[in-house]
């Protein structure tokens, strides 16, 4: 199941690396630090703040092992759907963060600042989206999946 999961995730970067490209973009261009620093550490922050660490990290192990009790995949599933949140939570605030900058720098003197806020506005947002289809949406659909064949 790690190796599906494992490829799916592949699958997953490889589609949008090819649109991008098809595209006539570059992939550099949606390499930014500052929002995976924000779309990584703001989430990881939120979950250390409300789930123990021994749960977090059991939340990541219960979808693969086979082992797992109803218990555990049942807290994997929220721990999955909290996630999901705190990453689109995260990106709002990048987005609303790159519109307040916007807002500074809009007295014409500072147009590059306005092109590389908008981008990390569009960025925390469709990052987060990637994030989300690579992490947390699989993840709590195995979980689902598992806690269905337990009923």
């Amino acid at each position: 199941m790690k190796a599906k999961y494992f490829t799916g995730i592949f699958l997953t970067l490889a589609v949008s690396a090819a649109i991008v490209l098809m595209s006539g973009g570059t992939l550099p261009t949606f390499v930014d630090v500052p929002t995976y620093l924000l779309l990584i550490l703001v989430p990881a922050t939120l979950a250390f703040a409300s789930w123990p660490v021994r749960e977090i990290g059991r939340a990541f192990s219960a979808p693969f092992d086979p082992a797992a009790a109803r218990n555990d995949l049942e807290k994997s599933r929220l721990f999955f759907q909290d996630l999901r949140k705190w990453l689109y939570t995260a990106a709002g605030l990048g987005t609303m963060l790159g519109l307040v900058s916007i807002l500074v720098f809009a007295d014409g003197e500072h147009l590059d600042r306005l092109g590389r806020n908008l981008g990390v506005m569009l960025l925390c947002v469709t990052n987060a989206f990637l994030l989300a289809l690579m992490v947390p949406l699989p993840l709590e659909s195995i979980v689902r999946r598992r806690l269905a064949e337990l009923a």
